[in-house]
């Protein structure tokens, strides 16, 4: 045994750069060598081990490490190192902080004990306490008491086991150090074996290697160890083939592969054996070149050997076939065949068989057998001969006819099968005997073509035309050899040549897109017993000429786009056909210049696209030509037309024709009156084009708008309310998506005659008006104001008419003014009082009227015109210092008035627009005169009259179409007469008109409910009352005094009258003051009318019987 102390890192024998694990032997070194390998498996420790062996202990590690030479010579030659002991220990002890005594609990970390694999089951592999001297550090008492177990049980305790007792080492089975270690170059089993005393607390952990050494238990192995390849016998000198090495598994390199060979050596293959990552590459190498048809396989073997003292080996047993290459030609058995054959020999008869064999194999040496395409009598040599191509027989196809020195030589080739193809030659001679009568023979020249069986004749070609020419031979005499032909088809002709056969006529016109081809036969016959004959057959192709031009297959083609579409969009594919062939068909399409490129066309093709965007609104269709011309010369060409529809898209919304409707219906009407209807047009079609209209949604209308476009009322209407109704209306056409347009609808209300005229004044509270009985004749008493709310024209046109209370004839009324005057004289002596009923009556045709009733009194009087006289000076003041006033109030104006005169044409504009009841209040009255009366003499008034009344009566306003002179400036003489003085007194102006300032009612009392604006009606208005003396009065006594006259507050009605400004024509003779806004001059000068506005005091009025038609304000 030897045994180690490791010294430490600090050992000089022991550098950290080459981890030197050192150690002694206990025995001499002169007889020792020191030797050194590197054990890189130990536990914990890569460390290069040193140890000295004994002279006579063989080197055990020699085939595990490697030597350093340098240091540690090899020990001696491979045989010695048998002769080594079965075992080897090496323990490796450490020390205790560098004294020499072991610590009470200690580890040892390395055991190595080296073993062989195979050893039999229970072989002794060490004791650890002898080689670990384990019992140099305890007492024998210690040392007996040791016990030795696993102290892990893993898969080393099923392969080994341990003495508990004595700590001896066995084998458990038979190690194989393949199955244990494969593939390594060390193999290395561990475990750790716990050492403990049973009489003190001393135990040790031994780590134990044990180091499994291979022997050369395993013989290299072929898989499969039999194999063939093959070899083409065509295949160069050095040619390989590669072989799968042998396998060895032996773990150590010496035991494995280390050598090939092949058996036998000297054969037409060799073996290269190339070693390349620890194992080889095999090729069979070519030696000399192959003949399959010598020799077609070989037998090689391939030895492989390991190492060691006695290599095993493996053998691998290869099989090489040699493939075959086409490398020999069929060989004939003769090179020429010769026979003789009867004539008139069956069909099908074999007269000869020729026979070849190659010496090649498989598809190489398969033979077939034909005629030689080189021969020059081949297609004549095929009528009549044929060869079984596998067999080799020449058979008889055709009839045998004998000819006097007549031999058929054939040429014969026999061709292998082989991917390139041999191929040898044989000669066949046949000679035809004679036997019996012979048929004629024919042959046919053809004069034009060189085809053989075939003549090509154009189309144009015309009848007599010459195509060939037909020789006949009948080798017979006599009758046998008299010979007569036919020709088959009708269209060609034979014609006999003296002693030169026959020529073959075209005999009728050829058309070759009728027959192209036609298939001529020509037959002759001898007249022998029996007939013989003979015939031949040959074809005439009729050559094309361009006399056919393009068909389309449509005379018109049909097709449709949707407008606004791409260019370039398909349209149509136009199909054209040539009956004519080759060039003469080949067409092209183009457009005729009608197309007016808008269209493009495919040359080749015909696809037609267009070229522009269409609108379908602009043209519905269009309607072109398409050339088709083929390629002849001269070309051929025909046309067809097509038609292109246009299809619509909804791209147009609904037109109106008109800028807007207008229509009228009568008021009254029953509810769903039909009022009219509105249209639009839409350039779309269908679906698209078809509109709906309906009314606006936030239209506030009493009217009904249909689809159709009817519009009818939901209500009856009244013009008085609202004589026009403004509505849009929508259209929208049905396409997707909707368009849409709208339009303004006017409905006009017309008038039917529904309202009676109504009578402002006399009324109720203001009912009497008088009138000096000494007035003259003609003087004016007062009007009658009335109106009508219906249309301007005769519906609203008035008439007057007493109804009653003038049967005396003493009143006259004027029938279109409604003024009423003095008829005539009649004396009285006091006041008379005559009660008065008076029609207004409409012009209509279904008659309206109304009815008032008032009293006239006619005044008896003849002590005012003094008392009136006195007067005149103060009136004269008061009006001077009114026409300075307002002179003064309209300078103020003037700029405000001509701010708002664009303003007074717009509301003159809308005045159209406004219903009569609205116009009678504010149309303007031309001129307003303020008279100034220079004398009051002449004045009658009433004796209960005081100067401060009478100062009310000062100012009086009049017409410019009242006559100046009906009443004179003087007194009339009337007025000197007598009168009784109890008797009430007239008051007339000093020319007899009355000059009281009549009270006018309030702008209540003729205002009316309120009416939308009538349209271009005018109304006929009353004229002011001018003599009535409660009229006159500013206070609500009547002229005799009482309380029956009208009260002048009427609030309600006040704002309802409007304030329009009039201009009234001036008298003559009088002084005249233009008044543009006459509100202004009332509150300046009248305080207590300031809320009274102009159009209250002087209701406006139309004269009838005034030519200029101006506005007439009555006397006040």
């Amino acid at each position: 045994m030897v045994r180690f102390l490791w010294r430490g890192p600090s050992s000089l024998l022991c550098r950290q750069s080459d981890c030197l694990l050192c150690g002694e032997s206990g025995t001499s070194q002169e007889n020792s060598t020191r030797v050194e390998t590197l054990y890189r498996h130990l536990k914990d420790h890569s460390c290069l081990l040193s140890w000295n062996f004994k002279e006579s202990t063989p080197d055990v590690a020699a085939s595990l490490f490697h030597l350093n030479s340098k240091k540690c010579p090899s020990p001696g030659p491979p045989e010695d190192r048998q002769q080594c002991q079965r075992k080897h220990v090496w323990v490796v002890r450490p020390r205790d902080d560098g004294n020499d005594a072991l610590v009470e609990h200690q580890i040892i970390n390395v055991r190595v004990i080296v073993d062989r694999e195979e050893e039999p089951l229970g072989t002794l592999v060490g004791n650890i306490p002898k080689e670990s001297s384990l019992g140099n550090n305890m007492t024998d008492q210690e040392f007996q008491s040791l016990k030795y177990d696993f102290l892990d049980q893993t898969k080393m305790a099923s392969l080994f086991t341990i003495n508990n007792d004595n700590g001896n080492i066995y084998t458990a089975v038979v190690i194989d150090r393949e199955t244990e270690c494969s593939f390594k170059e060390v193999c290395s089993l561990d475990f750790d074996v716990m050492v403990r005393s049973s009489v003190s607390t001393k135990y040790e952990i031994i780590s134990v290697n044990i180091l499994i050494l291979d022997i050369n238990d395993k013989s290299p192995t072929f898989q499969p160890d039999v194999i063939t390849v093959q070899i083409s016998e065509s295949e160069a000198i050095g040619t390989t083939i590669g072989i799968e090495g042998a396998t060895d598994s032996d773990s150590s390199a010496i035991n494995r592969i280390q050598s090939y060979k092949i058996v036998p050596s000297d054969g037409p293959f060799g073996l290269n054996a190339t070693k390349k990552d620890g194992g080889y590459i095999l090729k069979l190498v070519l030696r000399r070149i192959l003949n399959r048809e010598q020799i077609n396989s070989y037998q090689v073997s391939i030895v492989a050997y390991d190492g060691g003292l006695n290599p095993n080996s493996g053998t691998l047993s290869v099989t090489v076939e040699v493939t075959d290459d086409n490398d020999n030609s069929p060989v004939f058995t003769q090179s020429v065949y010769e026979t003789k054959v009867r004539e008139g020999v069956k069909r099908g008869t074999s007269v000869l068989k020729v026979s070849a064999s190659d010496a090649d194999e498989g598809k190489n040496a398969e033979i077939r057998y034909h005629f030689s395409p080189t021969q020059s009598d081949l297609d004549e040599i095929k009528k009549i001969f044929a060869i079984n191509d596998t067999s080799g027989d020449v058979l008889v196809v055709g009839d045998l006819v004998y000819e006097a020195g007549k031999v058929y030589e054939i040429s014969i080739e026999a061709t292998d099968l082989g991917q390139q193809p041999t191929v040898s030659q044989c000669i066949v001679r046949i000679t035809v005997e004679d036997f019996g009568n012979n048929p004629p023979i024919v042959r046919v020249n053809f004069l034009s073509s060189n085809s053989i069986g075939m003549v090509n004749v154009s189309e144009s070609s015309k009848p007599g035309l010459v195509i060939a020419h037909v020789n006949v031979e009948d080798t017979d005499s006599g009758s046998n050899g008299i010979v007569t032909c036919d020709i088959s088809d009708s269209s060609f002709a034979l014609e006999a040549v003296q002693g030169k056969g026959y020529v073959v006529l075209i005999k009728l016109d050829l058309d070759r897109e009728s027959k192209a081809v036609h298939n001529v036969t020509v037959t002759c016959q001898d007249q022998g017993t029996p007939v013989l004959m003979s015939a031949s057959h040959f074809l005439v192709r009729v050559e094309d000429e361009n006399d056919h031009s393009p068909q389309f297959k449509q005379a018109m083609y049909f097709s449709a786009i949707n407008e606004n579409n791409a260019v370039g969009d398909y349209i149509v594919q136009v199909l054209a056909v040539d009956d004519d062939v080759g060039i003469n068909a080949a067409i092209r399409y183009q457009l005729h210049s009608d197309s007016h490129n808008m269209f493009a066309i495919n040359p080749e093709t015909g696809v037609i696209t267009a070229n522009l965007r269409f609108d379908r609104e602009t043209n519905l269709f269009y309607k072109f030509t398409v050339i088709a011309m083929d390629g002849g010369s001269p070309p051929q060409s025909s046309t067809a037309s097509v038609l292109l529809n246009i299809s619509d898209i909804n791209d147009n919304p609904p037109v109106f024709e008109v800028a807007e409707f207008q229509f009228f219906v009568m008021e009254n009407s029953d509810p769903n009156t039909n009022i009219g209807s509105v249209s639009a047009t839409d350039k779309d079609e269908g679906k698209n084009g078809d509109i709906m209209f309906t009314l606006s949604p936030n239209s506030q209308v009493p009217f009904m708008v249909h689809t159709d476009g009817s519009i009818v009322s939901t209500k009856s209407l009244d013009r008085e309310l609202s004589s026009k109704y403004s509505f849009k209306v929508w259209a929208h056409d049905l396409g997707t998506p909707s368009l849409s347009s709208q339009i303004m609808v006017n409905v006009l209300v017309g008038d039917s005659n529904d309202n009676a005229p109504i009578i402002v004044y006399p009324s109720t509270e203001n009912n009497s008006m008088s009138i000096s009985y000494l007035a003259p004749v003609g003087s004016p008493i007062a009007s009658i104001k009335a109106y009508d709310l219906d249309e301007e024209g005769p519906n609203s046109q008035l008439e007057y008419f007493f109804n009653n209370g003038n049967e005396l004839d003493i009143f006259y009324i004027g029938k279109n003014t409604g003024k009423i005057s003095l008829k005539k004289t009649y004396h009285v002596n006091m006041d008379v009082t005559f009660a008065v009923s008076v029609i207004v009556r409409d012009k209509g045709d279904n008659r309206r009227s109304n009815t008032t009733n008032f009293y006239i009194v006619l005044k008896y009087s003849n002590g005012t015109i003094v008392e009136a006289l006195e007067d005149n000076g103060n009136k004269n003041i008061v009006i001077t210092v009114i026409i300075v006033c307002f002179t003064i109030l309209i300078s103020a104006v003037i700029f405000t008035i001509i701010c708002i005169l664009c303003r007074q044409d717009k509301k003159l504009k809308k005045s159209h627009q406004q219903g009569p009841e609205k116009r009678f209040y504010d149309e303007k009255i031309p001129e307003v005169i303020m008279e100034v009366t220079p004398d009051i003499s002449g004045v009658l008034c009433n004796p209960g009259d005081t100067p401060s009344k009478k100062k009310k009566k000062e100012v009086s306003f009049t017409l410019n179409e009242e006559n100046p002179d009906m009443f004179p400036a003087h007194n009339n003489p009337g007025f000197d007469r007598a009168l009784p003085q109890n008797s009430p007194t007239l008051q007339p102006d000093y020319d007899g008109a009355p000059t009281t300032f009549q009270g006018l009612p309030p702008k209540s009392q003729y205002s009316l409910p309120n009416r939308p604006p009538v349209h271009k009606q005018r109304q006929h208005l009353p004229s002011t009352d001018n003599f009535s003396d409660s009229s006159g009065d500013t206070t609500t006594a009547d002229s005799g005094r009482g309380g029956s006259d009208l009260d002048l507050s009427h609030p309600q009605r006040q704002d309802d009258m409007g304030s329009e400004y009039a201009k009234l024509k001036p008298p003559g003779s009088l002084h005249k003051v233009h008044l543009p806004h006459f509100d202004n001059f009332i509150q300046h000068t009248h305080g207590h009318l300031k809320s009274q506005p102009y159009s209250a005091l002087y209701p406006p009025t139309t004269n009838s019987n005034s030519s200029s038609g101006e506005w007439n304000p009555s006397y006040v």
